[in-house]
C-alpha cells in the first residue's frame, strides 16, 4: 500500500511539473502550442522516470531480482501475517501465554528480517510463510477472540490449554524453519571461506606463515641458548 501511494504521488508531481513547463513555454516564451505540448509530454515521461520510487527488498532493487515481483509479494504476505501475530499477541491477557507468544513473535521477526536481507532465500521459506506463520496468526487470533467473549466453560478452558501447547509447538517449528534457512546460508559462507583458503594457498600464504613460525622457533631457541 505504501509503495502504491508513492507511485501515485510521483505520477501527480510529474504531471504538475509537465504542466508548469507547458505554461512557461506557451505563455512565458510564446512558443508554438504543438511544440509546447510535445516537449511537455516528453518532460512528463522524464520526470516520471526520475521520480518513480525504486521498489526494493531490503537493499536490492526488485528489478535486479529474478521474479522480483513474486518475491516482493511473498515477503509482503509474510509481513501481513507477522503483523497479525503481533497484534493478537499484544491483546493476550494470560501472563504465561503472553510471554510465550512474545518469544514466538521474536523468532518470526528474526526470520522476516533474514528474508528481507536475503530475498533470494524467500522461495526456500515457502512452507514457513504459507503454513507455519499463517497457522500461528490464526491460533493467536482465535484465542484472543475467545478470550474477549469472557466465556468460561470446560470447553473454553480446554481451548486455552490447547492454545498454550500449540504456541510451544509453533516455537519449535519456527526455530526449525529458521535453522533450515540459516543452514543454507552457512553452507554458502563455508564455500566462500574454502575458496578464500584456496586462493591464499595458491598465493603462498601458508608458506609465509610457516616461515614466520620457523623464525619464531629459531628465536626461542636462541633465547634458550643465550639464557636471555
Amino acid at each position: 500500500m505504501k509503495d502504491k501511494w508513492k507511485e501515485i504521488v510521483s505520477i501527480a508531481v510529474s504531471a504538475v511539473l509537465a504542466l508548469l513547463l507547458f505554461a512557461a513555454l506557451l505563455v512565458g516564451l510564446g512558443w508554438n502550442m504543438l511544440l509546447c505540448m510535445g516537449l511537455s509530454l516528453v518532460s512528463y515521461a522524464g520526470f516520471l522516470l526520475v521520480l518513480r520510487p525504486v521498489r526494493r527488498i531490503g537493499r536490492i532493487d526488485i528489478e535486479k531480482l529474478g521474479n522480483g515481483e513474486v518475491l516482493h509479494e511473498r515477503l509482503q504476505e509474510a509481513g501481513r501475517d507477522y503483523r497479525r501475530m503481533r497484534e493478537a499477541a499484544d491483546r493476550i491477557q494470560a501472563p504465561g501465554l503472553r510471554q510465550s507468544a512474545s518469544e514466538l513473535i521474536d523468532i518470526a521477526g528474526n526470520i522476516l528480517k533474514f528474508l528481507t536481507d536475503n530475498p533470494r532465500k524467500i522461495p526456500s521459506a515457502r512452507r514457513y510463510i504459507d503454513y507455519y506463520q499463517e497457522t500461528a496468526a490464526n491460533v493467536l487470533e482465535n484465542y484472543v477472540e475467545l478470550q474477549d467473549t469472557r466465556l468460561l466453560t470446560d470447553e473454553s478452558e480446554k481451548i486455552f490449554q490447547n492454545t498454550a501447547e500449540a504456541v510451544l509447538t509453533l516455537k519449535d517449528a519456527f526455530r526449525m524453519q529458521f535453522q533450515k534457512l540459516m543452514q543454507n546460508e552457512l553452507m554458502d559462507m563455508e564455500a566462500d571461506l574454502n575458496l578464500l583458503r584456496q586462493t591464499l594457498r595458491s598465493e603462498g600464504y601458508e608458506v609465509r606463515q610457516e616461515e614466520g613460525r620457523d623464525k619464531g622457533r629459531d628465536g626461542q631457541g636462541n633465547e634458550k641458548e643465550t639464557g636471555v
